[in-house]
């Protein structure tokens, strides 16, 4: 697929849901970039996406997540000329565990490609929607998802369950068994830290038991289904204690 020459400013999309942070970010980002425009409140994880592309008035966008907050010196221009094929993903910090990887970043998508997927079951919307994936080595931001003890303990969840996914499909993976390591073990002094841990160890534990199972682990991204599991949790201490007890604690967890 050919490279596309940009004429015009790239729209800025603030995709929100639930991020106790959201406003906060979104007032910082619209008060220094007044045309970034805000979609909030979608089902979905897919779903959402697929609204923002729907929405984009220019070729490609770039998009933020509600709990990230953008570098102040970060611009929105690019030098180079995105491919059709590829999605480009900044670097993003991580107040918890120190680690600077695509986890919350900024990403520069193509409208068509993401305006056309399909697939409902999809685990990782930024690594599978374009066939190509380009990792811009610089930092754009810093994705706070620990803004509350669900919050951090959700977005732990979710990204070790797909660290452990990687390291099952991909065993010379490298970069995701030390990243899914470092979530594991780093970050107990950090806000809310102790529930990142949590999280991370579950769902480390959830992708173990259910990789193989592509409806199961499309489960991350039900944010409904992830509140039923803390909800569990939370009756608990925040020790690591093993997926399985979690769900005995809860008994009206569907897998």
């Amino acid at each position: 697929m050919s490279e596309v020459i940009l004429k015009n400013e790239l729209d800025i999309f603030f995709l929100s849901f639930s991020e106790s942070n959201a406003d906060e970010n979104w007032q910082n980002l619209s008060s220094r970039y007044p045309r970034a425009k805000r979609v909030h409140g979608i089902k979905g994880v897919k779903n959402a996406h697929k609204v923002v592309a729907e929405q984009s008035a220019t070729p490609f966008f770039f998009l933020i997540d509600g709990d990230n907050r953008v570098a102040e010196d970060f611009n929105f221009t690019i030098d180079f000329k995105p491919r059709l094929d590829t999605l480009y993903v900044w670097r993003a910090q991580n107040p918890v565990n120190g680690l600077c990887y695509g986890f919350g970043a900024m990403k520069l998508y193509n409208r068509e490609i993401l305006s056309r997927s399909t697939d409902a079951k999809i685990i990782d919307v930024a690594t599978t929607v374009a066939p190509k994936y380009h990792i811009i080595h610089s930092i754009a931001s810093t994705t706070y998802f620990n803004a509350s003890p669900l919050e951090a303990w959700r977005g732990a969840f979710r990204e070790s369950a797909k660290l452990q996914l990687n390291c099952f499909k991909n065993p010379a993976d490298m970069h995701s068994y030390n990243r899914l390591e470092t979530w594991t073990s780093k970050g107990q002094d950090s806000t809310y830290g102790t529930w990142a841990l949590l999280g991370a160890k579950q769902g480390r534990e959830f992708a173990r038991s259910h990789w193989q199972n592509l409806e199961a682990m499309a489960q991350i991204n039900d944010f409904d289904w992830l509140d039923k599991i803390f909800q569990g949790t939370a009756l608990q201490p925040p020790t690591p204690l093993s997926f399985e007890n979690i769900l005995v604690a809860n008994q009206t967890l569907p897998l």
